[in-house]
């Protein structure tokens, strides 16, 4: 089941990493990698509305319509791995946040051609 929130006001602290984040990451990029509108995800750490503390799937993607199919998928993968009762938070980030989470979270998943694409490109600071 997938509830919708409005989103809080969201810090990005840094990655979620570890032996058993390593594992997700490593199957969810095989669930990313067959929607070809992902671009990126992240696992981060974050804080809501600067009090409380949580992990994130964050996505950048070139279509929001296929939004709550990925949601599931993640979800399910992370339930396979975890807690069936645990849940997985996902955020679909835009450009703005894109930048902002890489200030201290590298993506755990790149397309290869966007990859290309936005390394001949110059960064904003």
């Amino acid at each position: 089941m997938i509830d919708e929130f409005p989103t809080p006001d969201i810090t990005f602290v840094g990655e979620q990493d570890g032996p058993a984040e390593r594992r997700l990451k490593e199957a969810l990029a095989v669930v990313l990698g067959l929607d070809p509108s992902v671009r990126r995800a992240y696992l981060a750490r974050v804080r809501y509305d600067r009090t409380t503390s949580g992990v994130m799937l964050a996505l950048l993607t070139d279509d929001e319509e296929d939004s709550e199919k990925l949601v599931t998928q993640a979800s399910k993968t992370f339930a396979a791995l975890f807690n069936a009762r645990a849940s997985l938070d996902v955020i679909f980030l835009d450009a703005g946040k894109d930048i902002e989470i890489r200030k201290v979270c590298a993506p755990f998943f790149e397309r290869e051609e966007w990859k290309s694409i936005t390394s001949s490109c110059p960064t904003a600071h």
